[in-house]
């Protein structure tokens, strides 16, 4: 359980290749996971030792999916994402799933 959010937008494989390498040398990467047909990124600041990643994200065709599992703030250690999003001039809006 956590707060969750989408990027909706529509990427070029080669900027959603682009996300998934750059979530992947994240400085908080956990680790990849499959559940329920999807390709989970996790990750996980040193302090956490329990069970729940503190984010989860899954790039999807339409977009970026979000589960902030210990932070209502969308952006919490994935900032870099968002610059990456501006620098790229990649236009998306942001679904609050709690709204």
């Amino acid at each position: 359980m956590g707060f969750e959010y989408k990027i909706s937008t529509f990427c070029t494989a080669e900027q959603l290749s682009n996300i998934r390498n750059f979530l992947q040398k994240h400085k908080y990467f956990d680790r990849n996971r499959l559940a329920y047909d999807k390709e989970f990124t996790e990750f996980r600041t040193a302090e956490n030792t329990g069970v729940m990643p503190n984010l989860s994200i899954i790039t999807e065709d339409d977009g970026i999916y979000i589960c902030q599992h210990g932070s209502s703030y969308m952006w919490q250690d994935i900032e870099e994402l968002k610059l990456y999003l501006q620098e790229e001039q990649i236009q998306y809006t942001i679904i609050d799933y709690q709204d």
